[in-house]
């Protein structure tokens, strides 16, 4: 071998390889055991590899002295952390002589080391001209015999690929080998090399060699003369008359400018793209043709070469008369090259692919169902309004159909598909640019009004909109008429989307609490309301995850004997000062939270344990009640959870009393329709709680299956005062009891409200009369 194989020297300079011993080093061994020149570049070749690829491992058979004598000795290079290790295993044993290096135990292999050893002699030997260089044709690592003869280098040069080839091949390995090396791997063709001999004109295959990060670590290179090449001048010019039929051809666009954009070649594919022929492209500048947006100072500006000299594609926008092309641009400085002379444009017409990816985009930003913008596009607008002028006002309206799913329900879902898109289309018909609309989720809608901070121009578009929403609305045979809550606000000085779309939503709620159909303005007052309530919710978790949730209990007591048989469970909390708080408040804010159905557990849980221990002591109540909201009621597992609490504390099912409102009866929804006959057929008594608060009839007594009532505190105040609501009281008591259903009347505050209800037959009340609602142990002492 020759001075070649000192290039592994070179790559072991290479920057990031400084702490790691050069290949020399960690070949002392082989120096020492006097391995021939050829086999140690094979060393120096699986040393380089080695440090970079974990779990490699290669044996190799090499001729050497062992102890003074010549003979076939094993080395073994490997990876380790940090680099390569390279061990001297012996002389290879043989059955004649015995000794030495062991062989590889029965089925193990020698990983390819004399496969490789095969092919590293054959490298060598061969009269093609093979060399590896690193990276992407840096520095030369390795060759063989006759490349290192036929290159007049000297072993301490630093040698790149680049620097063999004539002007014509560097510009040609520049524009085309780099490219299709980073994008396949692999180039075959035609280079001139620069011999001490002259120009030699060669057939070339280069290969590219990636580490496990997926990056050219080096490139090896195969080069054999051309049988056809003339052994003229006219080498060079059927070279440059392929390639250019290539380009000819090609659809790639190619054009070579000078830095400021004047153009002084350009593919045909170029000129088809441009309008221009090739008598009135020269001199053209080609940066006229680029987007404002996109346009540079310099096409220099464009070269952007990353860490292995390979360009990098840049995007590119050009404006062809009415039509914008977006363009992958791969642009090279060969301003020094005296063939080239200029800046090289190597590009791709990527416009489909970017209108198909703007296309996917836009569908990801668009309500399927109604074509307006979904909720992504909406906070994007917001936060870019947010962002153009962030002291503006931004006037913000969402819109909530009233009683949308019951008139989903009705009417199957593909009617309600229908109304939600006729309504889309009427919003938007009224919405004025600069102002937006857009789907939030189901059956909300918001409104987004760039620089409004007029509330009442506000609340003129308000209730405009719901003006068009309430209009019928056709679906098949059938007319389907909507209303809309509105919240309304004027947001300014905000840097957060989703903070105008609470406060918005506070102000909806707002008017949905007050009845629907109706617009309600974001203010002072629902702010303190919405603070309030996230104050409440704070304590509400921190109650829940340290077992703070307690509950008082208000005694229910038999109106004939005066005894207390009963008692309801309420939610208490207290602060972290230890003051209770406003338990109205407090199921606010678990409503609104979604922490309903943790606090009822909670409260649950509370009770059972209460009523166990409750068991042994004399005059306790028997049975407590509990209220359970809407949402745990519509929980399917609720029934589940009740028997495992009952039966965990070993209480009684029938010693339980769930109070429901008239609104989860209203509803009629199967699913707690479900829930009441499972928690019934378990033994839980279902009581109707406030009866007379609301729109209560007398019919839901007889058509629901229930096992009590409680009279509304409102209607046992009139008791004596209000002949109407006497009346109802003592309707509601004949119908309960002619149903099989124990009354109960609540708020019982005077002697006269006892006795009226006595009279009328009523079995229990509850109210401050008897008892406040105090802890367990206040109702069994004193």
């Amino acid at each position: 071998m020759t001075s070649w194989s000192r290039r592994l020297e070179a790559a072991d300079r290479k920057p990031g390889l400084a702490s790691r011993p050069a290949a020399r080093d960690l070949l002392a061994d082989a120096t020492d055991a006097g391995v021939g020149e050829d086999a140690m570049a094979g060393l120096r070749a699986l040393v380089a590899v080695a440090r970079d690829r974990e779990g490699f491992r290669q044996r190799v058979v090499v001729r050497g002295t062992h102890e003074g004598e010549p003979g076939d000795l094993t080395f073994e290079v490997a990876h380790v952390d940090g680099g390569a290790a390279v061990r001297n295993l012996g002389p290879l044993r043989s059955a004649a002589t015995g000794g030495g290096a062991e062989p590889p135990a029965d089925g193990e292999e020698d990983d390819g080391g004399h496969i490789v050893q095969i092919l590293t002699d054959t490298l060598v030997e061969t009269p093609d001209l093979v060399a590896v260089f690193s990276s992407v044709g840096h520095e030369a690592m390795w060759a063989n015999d006759a490349f290192a003869t036929v290159i007049p280098v000297r072993a301490e040069d630093k040698v790149w690929l680049v620097e063999l080839l004539d002007e014509w091949s560097k510009g040609h390995y520049e524009v085309k080998v780099l490219p299709a090396l980073v994008k396949y791997g692999r180039w075959r063709g035609r280079l001139t090399l620069m011999t001490g001999e002259g120009e030699r004109h060669v057939s070339v295959v280069i290969v590219a060699h990636r580490d496990k990060r997926g990056e050219i670590e080096a490139v090896s290179m195969v080069a054999r003369d051309t049988v056809d090449a003339p052994a003229d001048d006219g080498a060079e010019d059927l070279e440059k008359a392929r390639f250019a039929a290539l380009v000819e051809s090609a659809s790639e666009l190619i054009a070579v400018a000078s830095p400021e954009g004047a153009i002084t070649w350009a593919s045909p594919a170029a000129l088809r793209l441009m309008g221009r022929t090739e008598d009135d492209v020269e001199g053209f500048n080609a940066l006229d043709l680029v987007h404002p947006d996109d346009r540079p100072e310099s096409l220099l500006d464009l070269v952007r070469p990353d860490d292995q000299g390979v360009g990098v594609p840049v995007d590119v926008r050009l404006q062809v008369g009415d039509t914008t092309r977006h363009l992958e641009v791969i642009v090279t400085d060969l301003t020094e090259n005296p063939v080239i002379g200029g800046i090289v444009l190597n590009a791709r017409d990527i416009t489909e692919r970017v209108l198909s990816t703007q296309a996917l985009a836009e569908r990801a930003y668009t309500d399927a169902l109604t074509g307006l913008p979904n909720r992504m596009r909406l906070l994007d607008r917001a936060a870019k309004a947010l962002q153009d002028a962030p002291e503006a006002p931004l006037g913000v309206l969402i819109l909530d159909l009233d009683r949308f799913e019951s008139a989903n329900e009705l009417h199957g879902q593909e009617a309600g598909d229908e109304v939600l898109r006729q309504v889309a289309d009427r919003l938007a018909a009224e919405v004025r640019e600069p102002a937006v609309v857009a789907r939030h989720s189901g059956d909300q809608f918001v409104v987004l009004v760039p620089g409004q901070g007029d509330r009442a121009e506000l609340l003129r578009l308000a209730n405009r909109l719901r003006t068009v929403v309430a209009l019928p609305v056709a679906v098949g045979d059938a007319s389907v008429e909507v209303t809309t809550s509105v919240g309304v606000l004027v947001g300014a000085g905000v840097d957060e989307p989703e903070q105008l779309l609470r406060d918005a939503t506070r102000a909806l709620a707002h008017a949905k609490d007050e009845g629907g159909d109706r617009v309600e303005v974001f203010t002072d007052e629902l702010a303190a309301v919405a603070s309030r309530r996230q104050t409440m919710e704070q304590h509400l978790r921190q109650a829940l995850d340290n077992d703070g949730i307690d509950a008082h209990y208000q005694p229910i007591v038999d109106l004939a004997s005066g005894d207390v048989v009963a008692a309801e469970a309420l939610l208490r909390v207290h602060d972290s000062g230890g003051q209770l708080l406003n338990p109205a408040e407090l199921i606010e804010a678990a409503e609104s939270s979604g922490l309903m159905t943790r606090v009822g557990l909670s409260v649950l849980q509370a009770t059972a344990e209460q009523l166990a221990a409750w068991s042994d002591v004399e005059g306790a109540p028997g049975e407590v009640s509990v209220n359970i909201s809407p949402k745990q009621l519509a929980d399917p597992d609720l029934p589940s959870r009740v028997g495992e609490v009952l039966r965990s504390a070993g209480v009684p099912p029938e010693k339980l009393l769930l109070e429901i409102t008239e609104s989860i009866l209203i509803s009629q929804h199967p699913t707690v329709d479900a829930a009441i006959s499972y928690l019934r057929a378990l033994g839980v008594r279902i009581g109707l709680d406030d009866f007379g608060a609301g729109k209560s009839s007398l019919g839901y007594l007889k058509r629901f299956p229930l096992d009590f009532v409680k009279i509304d505190r409102s209607l046992v105040a009139g008791l004596g005062v209000d002949e109407q609501d006497t009346a109802i009281v003592r309707a509601t008591i004949e119908l309960a009891q002619n149903l099989g259903l124990e009354v109960v009347a609540v708020g019982v505050e005077t002697e006269e409200q006892r006795e009226i209800l006595e009279l009328l037959g009523c079995q229990r009340a509850q109210g401050y009369l008897f008892a406040p609602p105090a802890p367990a142990g206040d109702l069994t002492t004193g």
